[in-house]
């Protein structure tokens, strides 16, 4: 008897990529229930809660981030089911649930919801180090027509870090720890200013953190911490144990004095390279103390040779400006005649005054005579005497470029910087130390290279302040998802033998940035099988060794791109 021929079901492959995986660290972090927490109830229904809509959002942007009127359609291409539970659909994520779901997180209390999140990556992260925190402000450029509304964040013109002073901008203010991981973010107003931004946020730290944590911590700023608003801010009772470390800005008169003082004595600290790579910046370092605005401070003078060629060629220019400038400044003076030898000795000297840069100046009176005039008007009279001709006095002027000596002085000053600290213990904290601790500022700035990548994140199109205030919000919990993830890979690689292979054959690396990571998931597809009991889920197998490690490092299993979500859909009215 013949075997009868199997029926093969019906199947259909669908490209998941990374947001199944996405929808495991929002678990992790538990922002769907702490959202839903404290999200209130209005009168419309909606049947599917603030959390879970906020959730499509932040996988939407790490996976294929659309404008909100088309998140709609990006579900409609993925496995809702398999990512939001047997009951959910791609038309539960459009584009007024989702702005609803915004003007909700805004009534909840964005500040409370970011907190909310925080305690989450306090409690995903065992590890979590307070030692070192940065914090810095970026700009993210708004192209919709805002309308106005009070005690809303400002979409205004203002300080551009997009270089797009033409367009309306949000800031945004982030801290985040060592290990990239943010533990602090408020949405800013436009022209919010940096320097006063810092000050808020030294009255703010002390709210958001504990004392323990306060003690252990230091707060690492770039220079725009410096001024003597926010130094004397460090002195009032809530801040006085709260330390610092920042760059001191160039316009302080002290820091021409340090650097002066540095190269004078000589007494270099040869610390090398920070990172491995070949071309990796060669330090060298130097230390004192001095008075600022009345107070002793520590500094650490930092030379760095990958400073020199930039700033050659920044010398190079601002020299060619200075000439330029002295050299109209000549041709002006140059053109004067004066009644006497004092006058004009004393108008070279106020010249030579306020020509003192890089250049130097040379000058010398000189007597000229010239033909005198005559006394009475009109035309002279027949045999009438010529006037005696008279002496006047001008100034010749030369302009040298700067000596070698002063050129070398310009290229040492130029390629070197001050941080400042009151962390006046070196037990604690080495020079050395306060060097690695700035270094590490790159943390931060990281986290906003990635918030305005426009493969994830795009400019903000929304009309209503409160859903823009909102929706910025939700780009920085993305930033903590995707920090999540990327801390997990590389702490979890540390143990590894081998690198993790990325995209585009030869590469790999033993701490690959998330970016790369998500490349990899970004190709990942399942094959749905239609059977009696309902579709079956099987994760393909190519690239399925390479993905099968992702999890692994991720804690993650299989599961993850086959087993819908499995918890209870709880049905919520009106968010």
């Amino acid at each position: 008897m013949n075997n009868p021929i199997p029926q093969i079901p019906d199947f259909q492959v669908c490209r998941v990529g990374s947001a199944p995986v996405v929808r495991q660290l929002i678990d992790k972090l538990g922002l769907i229930d702490r959202i839903d927490q404290l999200s209130p109830v209005k009168k419309e229904d909606c049947h599917v809660s603030v959390g879970t809509r906020i959730a499509a959002l932040i996988i939407n942007q790490l996976t294929d981030r659309k404008a909100l009127y088309k998140v709609e359609e990006f579900y409609e291409r993925q496995d809702v089911e398999l990512l939001f539970g047997t009951e959910r659909k791609a038309s539960d994520f459009n584009d007024d649930a989702l702005g609803r779901a915004l003007e909700a997180l805004h009534s909840a209390g964005l500040q409370e919801v970011y907190i909310q999140a925080v305690q989450g990556i306090r409690e995903a992260v065992s590890d979590l180090s307070w030692d070192h925190l940065h914090f810095d402000t970026t700009s993210l450029v708004y192209t919709g027509e805002a309308k106005e509304e009070e005690d809303l964040v400002k979409i205004v013109r203002g300080y551009s870090k997009d270089h797009r002073p033409d367009l309306p901008q949000i800031k945004i203010g982030m801290g985040t720890t060592a290990q990239g991981l943010p533990i602090y973010g408020e949405v800013l107003d436009g022209n919010q200013d940096d320097k006063k931004w810092n000050g808020h946020f030294l009255r703010a730290l002390t709210k958001w953190l504990s004392p323990e944590e306060l003690e252990k911590a230091i707060f690492i700023a770039d220079s725009a911490f410096v001024t003597k608003d926010n130094l004397k801010e460090l002195k009032c009772k809530d801040a006085s144990d709260l330390l610092f470390l920042s760059r001191l800005p160039e316009n302080f008169k002290l820091a021409e004095t340090i650097k002066e003082k540095a190269w004078k004595d000589d007494q270099w600290e040869e610390v090398g390279k920070l990172v491995e790579g070949k071309d990796a910046a060669i330090y060298k370092i130097s230390s004192t103390k001095a008075r600022l605005d009345g107070e002793t401070y520590r500094f650490v003078i930092v030379h760095s040779n990958k400073l020199d060629g930039r700033k050659e060629k920044s010398l190079t220019s601002q020299l060619e400006k200075e000439l330029k400038k002295w050299e109209k400044d000549k041709e002006k003076m140059e053109k004067k005649d004066f009644s006497c030898e004092r006058d004009a000795q004393a108008a070279l000297s106020e010249f030579m005054k306020e020509h003192k840069g890089s250049h130097t100046v040379e000058g010398i009176v000189t007597p000229k005579e010239q033909p005198g005039r005559r006394k009475k008007r009109g035309r002279p009279k027949k045999g009438e005497a010529a006037p005696s001709p008279v002496t006047v006095y001008t100034i010749n002027l030369t302009i040298h470029p700067p000596s070698k000596e002063k050129w070398e002085q310009l290229r040492q000053q130029a390629s070197t910087f001050i941080l400042i600290t009151n962390q006046m213990d070196g037990e604690k904290l080495s020079d050395v130390d306060l060097l690695k601790a700035y270094k590490g500022q790159q943390t931060v700035e990281n986290r906003f290279r990635f918030l305005k990548n426009p493969y994830f994140v795009g400019r903000i199109y929304l009309e209503k302040p409160k859903r823009v205030e909102a929706f910025a919000y939700v780009m920085m919990l993305s930033v903590m998802v995707y920090s999540l993830f990327e801390y997990l890979i590389r702490k979890n690689m540390e143990g590894e033998n081998e690198p993790l292979d990325l995209m585009g054959g030869s590469r790999n690396s033993f701490r690959p940035t998330g970016e790369s990571v998500l490349e990899i998931l970004d190709t990942v597809d399942i094959v749905h099988f239609k059977q009696e009991e309902g579709i079956v889920r099987v994760l393909s197998v190519n690239g399925k060794a390479r993905v099968e490690r992702i999890l692994g490092l991720l804690g993650l299993s299989e599961s993850v791109f086959t087993e819908p979500q499995g918890q209870k859909i709880v049905e919520k009215t009106g968010q």
